[in-house]
């Protein structure tokens, strides 16, 4: 077996694998958004105090337990219409792309990639003015889904 073969099989399933990470994204995203709708946000902090209650009076400096906490009191107490848009909107790009790139459509791959692209924009626009590492990882990960979905398209087209 020559290497090339061995390369594209290894590139394929890198291909799947952020696929479907990409499309457990976007179901997170759809879930947050239908949780924003129906008011969960509001109830986080008790909820996570109901949750972790018990792990934290056995262990009070658990980390995650305690990050957990502040996370979940971090929800923005304003107006949340911006967010439950920006994740219903994000998460049916997601899984729209990934379901038409799993069904091989060919005008999946050039779309897929265009969306990511203005991913990649945006959150660099972000990361200009608001900062954040988290940002920058989101946006490699995205340029390596571009790679594999670049590779993936060429495979399929050869």
């Amino acid at each position: 077996m020559t290497e090339e073969p061995e390369i594209d099989t290894v590139a394929h399933w890198l291909f799947l694998l952020t696929l479907a990470a990409k499309g457990a994204l976007g179901v997170i995203q759809l879930v947050t958004a239908a949780a924003l709708a129906l008011g969960i946000a509001d109830r986080l902090p008790a909820i996570a105090q109901r949750l972790f209650a018990a792990e934290l009076s056995q262990d009070p400096d658990d980390f995650l337990a305690k990050w957990l906490m502040a996370l979940a009191g971090q929800v923005p107490g304003t107006d949340l219409t911006f967010y439950k848009i920006y994740f219903a909107a994000h998460g049916l790009l997601h899984v729209g792309v990934v379901a038409l790139l799993l069904l091989g459509h060919g005008a999946a791959y050039p779309a897929a990639i265009a969306v990511l692209a203005g991913f990649v924009v945006y959150q660099i626009f972000e990361w200009f003015h608001v900062g954040g590492s988290m940002l920058l990882v989101l946006t490699a990960i995205d340029l390596a889904v571009i790679a594999l979905t670049l590779t993936e398209w060429k495979r399929r087209a050869g």
